[in-house]
């Protein structure tokens, strides 16, 4: 029987392998740190980090009013989420960034909830929570008494640290990586970067007016 701890430890693992993989989010947190802006691109992280926490969380109670309501709304998640990707995407590429450049006030709270849109308005994050479960032989936490929902809480709290320290990694990666680039170097990351959440944001669009 896997105790509290290793609940924890299981929600560690899982919320730092679902925050690795490469996509919006990730690119804007890597932006920030490169511009210098590194405690912003944690911040940004820890919003996505609070949508993977509500997943998971949704995932481990098994809540299936919940999956209905997510299966009900899935076209509207998804276009939403492409469209603020879009938005995105368009901003950064025709920002012009300079390392002398001070940081800008205020973005930092836009771009936490920006993030935790991100993260809420991509269903595919309760799946890929239920698959790991699955594979791990958790099971549904929530059918159990007491003991199984502080187990739940204890899962759930482990996925947040493990995507917080996912994006503390991040972030040291990008304060590594600054100063070895120059303001135009920059300049084509924005562009790079822009390009790729464009393309997510594409994706996500044309799964849902592309008719399967």
């Amino acid at each position: 029987m896997i105790s509290e701890v290793g609940y924890l430890l299981w929600g560690i693992s899982f919320g730092f392998v679902l925050s690795a993989p490469v996509g919006p989010i990730n690119i804007i947190c890597l932006r920030r740190s490169l511009f210098g802006r590194a405690r912003d691109g944690f911040a940004i992280g820890l919003g996505a980090a609070v949508g993977d926490a509500f997943y998971a969380g949704l995932a481990a109670l098994g809540l299936n009013a919940v999956i209905g309501l997510i299966n009900t709304y899935d076209i509207a998640l998804r276009l939403g989420g492409g469209l603020i990707m879009m938005v995105f995407a368009i901003r950064i590429w025709r920002s012009h960034p300079h390392l002398d450049r001070e940081p800008q006030t205020g973005g930092v709270k836009r771009g936490m909830a920006a993030s935790l849109v991100l993260t809420l308005t991509n269903p595919g994050v309760f799946v890929g929570f239920l698959g790991l479960y699955t594979l791990a032989g958790i099971g549904d936490l929530g059918s159990g008494g007491q003991a199984a929902h502080q187990d739940a809480i204890a899962l759930v709290l482990g996925v947040f640290l493990g995507a917080a320290l996912w994006w503390g990694t991040l972030v040291s990666l990008g304060r590594f990586l600054r100063d070895k680039v120059t303001d135009r170097l920059l300049e084509i990351i924005n562009h790079i970067s822009a390009a790729l959440i464009a393309v997510f944001a594409i994706v996500a669009i044309a799964s849902v007016v592309v008719p399967t």
